[in-house]
């Protein structure tokens, strides 16, 4: 063989070799979520991430989900936890970037103090003690609190609200998923003066729901909802009802405005919502993990912060049908955002 092709051969096994050292040696980031790809809330927190991830070449980026709205009983979300511990334990990556709480619940909190993994956590509705989170050496994260005051602010601008002759008597209605219980929490704790905060209701199945729709805007001038997918046919029926059906259905037997906390709302048909923004749920959770893998911050050092955006989406045709106006700045930035529907 000839000098010159021996040392090409040379060269290029030697490439291939710190190439494939490099790869393996790269930093790892496993991207934990609660929940389905499909979903929306997870279609726009993986936005929010893929934002901050843009030098992948730097470090490695797995996903694993755990599907848990899909399936929400007991079984199953401790069958998915085991399964979610399993792929943590195999991998041994060097972050974990676990969203929503029952990635918390099921997976990422045992491995709290665990010196060879570290854990940044996002879309937690319920507090970070609840998961030992609070004095970790080895976690981090951003909690998802829902926009109260903002969505104050919008009810004491709504020009219908004005017109009472009484403080705006509001209600909360939700199903009984681990993300509503935390939403609940965060309504019951929240000062709405001068507004009157009335029932909260969470409930479990389909025939429940529409009774206290009903029940609600009887005694109430809005019906505040968050969560809605995780009701039962019946008591006797497990499968879940689809969310297109229970908004379909909601908007059209409340007798006042219903209004989710969550930006999905008017994907699935309803008239407004205004939300916890996915994307900064993403991109401060990929800022964490990213300053956590290549500059070795150590979590303890990064505090647990809350979100503080929101996002606004409309239908502007079911606004006109209930005759619930807003200041334009409401549909501006639904239009900003691309969360206008006509």
């Amino acid at each position: 063989m000839k000098p010159e092709k021996l040392m090409l051969g040379l060269f290029m096994c030697g490439a291939l070799l710190l190439f494939g050292w490099y790869n393996i040696h790269k930093p790892s980031i496993l991207v934990l979520h609660s929940y389905a790809p499909d979903y929306a809330w997870v279609r726009d927190v993986n936005l929010g991430l893929n934002r901050v991830f843009d030098r992948k070449y730097l470090y490695q980026v797995r996903w694993y989900y755990m599907d848990t709205k899909r399936h929400p009983s007991a079984d199953f979300k401790t069958s998915a936890g085991i399964a979610a511990r399993n792929v943590i334990a195999a991998m041994r990556p060097d972050v974990v970037i676990a969203i929503d709480d029952d990635a918390q619940e099921f997976a990422a909190r045992y491995f709290v103090n665990d010196k060879r993994i570290k854990i940044v956590f996002a879309g937690v509705n319920r507090e970070a003690a609840d998961y030992g989170y609070v004095h970790a050496s080895n976690v981090t994260g951003v909690l998802e609190r829902i926009p109260l005051d903002a969505m104050r602010e919008a009810l004491r601008s709504a020009a219908d609200f004005k017109a009472l002759p009484h403080p705006i008597r509001v209600a909360f209605l939700g199903d009984q998923s681990e993300t509503v219980d935390g939403d609940a929490s965060q309504v019951q704790h929240y000062r709405w003066d001068p507004l009157v905060l009335g029932k909260v209701l969470l409930v479990d199945t389909w025939p429940a729901w529409q009774a206290g729709v009903k029940a609600l805007a009887a005694e109430h001038d809005v019906v505040l909802v968050s969560g809605y997918r995780t009701l039962r046919r019946s008591a006797t029926d497990p499968a879940l009802v689809p969310a297109s059906e229970v908004v379909a259905w909601t908007e059209a037997n409340a007798a006042v405005p219903v209004i989710c906390f969550n930006g999905f709302y008017t994907e699935d048909g309803g008239m407004l919502a205004i939300g916890s923004s996915p994307y900064e749920q993403g991109e401060v959770a990929g800022r964490r993990a990213l300053q956590i893998a290549l500059e070795h911050r150590d979590p303890a050092t990064l505090p647990i912060v809350a979100s503080s955006q929101f996002i606004v989406t409309m239908n502007g045709t079911r606004m006109r049908a209930r005759h619930f106006s807003l200041p334009m700045v409401y549909e501006a930035a639904a239009r900003t955002g691309n969360q206008f529907r006509r």
